[in-house]
């Protein structure tokens, strides 16, 4: 039988390693071209990974937990099909479906490429830069002489966030050296000089909380796993770059809820997909924009960078964790375009299906909470995006309309948006406008 190296695939332009989080097949398995081997987990997204070719699962060479570099073998696959092909009996290379093969290695000499746009894994010198690790380099100004100088122990050699704190602390721990003032030669010998008093020693940093100690045996002690690992650094990050500031806002679906309810069914018939509310707030969303766009650009130092296209990024809650993937150009869709792009990603998303390439470029992103019964929720802004519309629970209510009450359907709408380049003004007449579109959706009778 010939023998096919499976390859560390690439998932996107800006991946550069993956986790193999697990084989789900063991040594000495038959598999089938297309089924489903092992999952791995990147930077942006955890996917399943097909066999490459039909044959048997001759030997796994990475195991699950480690991280390696695009193009490295992680498995061997026996094939007959191989040999059949013309194989020489020496083992070949084979990515998983669609994974391109890996880039050449840059040597030191070769200059560093252009800062990459927010969320991508960017390569200086001979190393990769994580957005977390770039972005604490940035907060501390850190010049990428002195990032490429900082010893790595991650894969590779790759500057962790460990590593770069590590450093920053190192750093703020030397004294500022002071520059010898230039020595004057006396004209006569000079007296004798008293020695300057010492210094008053510097007070040592306060250190770490001690963590509390615990009774061993009546907790259990979990490690996170890589995704919500991703999630907890992201959400940390966000919290110090942008200064949240929230609004919160009453709408009236009444409208969009009897709509929905008299064509879901024959909508789903024509269509072949569920009507859900989600479309409705997206296009909401995109007229909003239209009107607003700082909402839908981003900042890169004292620069704003004003996004033409509107690609809106939808929260999907997994089994153990979230994601965000994109609808891009979502101003190019009508309502049962952004039906079908919201459903196709959604139910992608919870089979681990989606592309690295699918949860990048978002420009704005909602979240629903009231698909869990929340009433409102203040939502975390997805880096490096400037809002996130929070949706919360439809419920009837009682409201004051005219000189009488009517139960109608009413939902709580909030936007967390960042105060470096959104006022309160903006933020708050922006939310209003996608209230108002709302409210007076153009419905077919």
């Amino acid at each position: 039988m010939a023998k096919i190296d499976m390859v560390m695939p690439q998932m996107g332009e800006s991946i550069a390693e993956g986790t193999i989080l697990k084989w789900l097949k063991n040594v000495g398995d038959k598999i089938e071209r297309d089924e489903t081997i092992l999952e791995i987990s990147t930077d942006k997204v955890d996917s399943e990974i097909p066999a490459p070719a039909t044959g048997v699962l001759a030997k796994i060479l990475v195991e699950e937990g480690k991280t390696v570099g695009v193009g490295t073998p992680i498995a061997v696959i026996e094939t007959d099909a191989a040999a059949a092909a013309g194989g020489n009996g020496k083992a070949e290379q084979a990515a998983a479906p669609a994974a391109a093969a890996p880039a050449p290695a840059m040597t030191a000499e070769a200059p560093a490429p252009a800062p990459a746009a927010g969320g991508e894994v960017v390569r200086a010198g001979t190393r990769f830069y994580s957005p977390l690790v770039r972005e604490i380099a940035k907060q501390e100004n850190i010049s990428m002489a002195e990032l490429e100088a900082i010893p790595g122990s991650g894969e590779g050699g790759r500057v962790t966030k460990k590593d770069i704190l590590a450093y920053v602390e190192q750093r703020k721990a030397k004294p500022a050296a002071t520059a010898p003032a230039p020595a004057v030669a006396p004209a006569k010998p000079a007296a004798p000089v008293a020695a300057p008093a010492p210094a008053a020693p510097r007070p040592a940093p306060a250190p770490a909380p001690a963590v509390t100690p615990y009774d061993q045996d009546r907790v259990e002690v979990v490690p996170m796993d890589n995704m919500r690992r991703r999630i907890a650094e992201h959400m940390v990050m966000s919290k110090q770059t942008s200064p949240h500031v929230y609004s919160v806002s009453v709408c009236d679906l009444t409208k969009i809820v009897k709509y929905r309810e008299r064509v879901k069914n024959e909508f789903e018939q024509r269509e072949g997909t569920k009507l859900t509310y989600t479309p409705f707030f997206l296009e909401a969303c995109v007229r909003a924009i239209r009107e607003f766009p700082l909402i839908n650009a981003s900042l890169d130092g004292s620069n704003i960078i004003m996004k033409k296209a509107i690609n809106l990024g939808v929260a999907v809650a997994l089994d153990n964790g979230l994601i965000v993937p994109v609808i891009k150009n979502a101003d190019a869709l009508n309502l049962v375009g952004l039906a079908r792009a919201t459903n196709d990603l959604a139910n992608r998303a919870r089979n681990k299906q989606l592309k690295p390439d699918e949860v990048q470029g978002g420009t704005f992103s909602i979240t629903n909470m009231g698909s869990f019964g929340n009433l409102f929720g203040i939502p975390v802004i997805n880096q490096p995006q400037v809002a996130i519309l929070g949706i919360g629970a439809i419920r009837k209510t009682p409201v004051v309309v005219g000189e009488g009450i009517a139960i109608r359907d009413i939902v709580y709408l909030s936007l967390s948006y960042d105060h470096r380049l959104i006022d309160g003004a903006y933020g708050g007449q922006f939310l209003q406008r996608i209230v108002e579109h709302l409210e007076s959706f153009d419905l077919p009778q």
